[in-house]
């Protein structure tokens, strides 16, 4: 458990915004944590936000396995004439923490809640762009985080031309891809039955969607009756293609 420590005992500097801070709000808890004792810990809900005074900071994330080493975002310092601000995304709301943070060596900071950090904005400027590049910060780390997410969702196919009589796919075969008729034709035999398929009777273009969806077999012969133009999805994209054609996707379920 983290201690309390006199503040008196740490050599602030004269005026600063930390001791102005203080003076106004003698409820702030000033607390000294020893190596290894975590401010913050990954998944639990509170409010807590620390203005860190002296020492440094470890920010991880838990194993991406079992029993594996926890993963290391970031590491921390600060000083008396240089804080840093940690869990300020607790200011935003009552959530559940994205990561932990522990000290390393000795740390002395400042228990705030979200009320004091409006008192910061209102009057600590120098404060207020520590936070202000904190959340810069945590914006660009969402950016990235949603650029990854988008590009797992995000359905990308490639294109080929397909010349006459190329097999596209075999009756019985496994539905590894899916093939989106842009041009040209397709000719699909199905157990001594024959039809021309064209991007206009195909639902959105695609051929045997839902062997390729459920993963099942496939049901006909696919052969190219002249020069075709196709996008082929793969198999990494199932979820990408479950997201672009909803409609589809609801009536192979129903």
């Amino acid at each position: 458990m983290p201690e309390p420590f006199d503040l008196a005992s740490m050599a602030l500097p004269e005026g600063s915004e930390v001791l102005r801070l203080i003076a106004r709000h003698p409820d702030l808890e000033a607390l000294a944590y020893r190596d290894g004792e975590y401010l913050i810990r990954e998944e639990e809900a509170s409010q807590d936000i620390f203005l860190v005074l002296q020492g440094a900071l470890v920010v991880e994330q838990a194993a991406p396995v079992p029993g594996g080493a926890p993963a290391v975002l970031a590491c921390l310092g600060a000083e008396p004439s240089a804080p840093a601000i940690v869990g300020e995304m607790a200011y935003l709301g009552d959530q559940r923490r994205a990561a932990s943070v522990k000290s390393s060596g000795r740390t002395r900071a400042l228990r705030l809640r979200p009320a004091h950090v409006d008192a910061i904005l209102e009057g600590c400027p120098e404060l207020t762009r520590v936070i202000c590049r904190q959340f810069s910060r945590r914006l660009i780390e969402t950016d990235r985080a949603l650029r990854a997410l988008q590009a797992r969702f995000a359905l990308d196919p490639g294109r080929r031309m397909a010349q006459a009589g190329e097999v596209l796919f075999a009756q019985g075969g496994a539905a590894g891809e899916l093939f989106q008729l842009v041009a040209g034709s397709v000719r699909l035999d199905q157990g001594g039955t024959t039809r021309i398929a064209t991007p206009e009777n195909l639902p959105h273009g695609l051929l045997e969607p839902e062997a390729y969806l459920r993963r099942r077999p496939h049901a006909a012969t696919a052969t190219v009756v002249d020069m075709a133009f196709l996008a082929v999805i793969g198999p990494e994209a199932r979820e990408a293609a479950v997201r672009t054609f909803p409609d589809l996707v609801l009536a192979l379920l129903t």
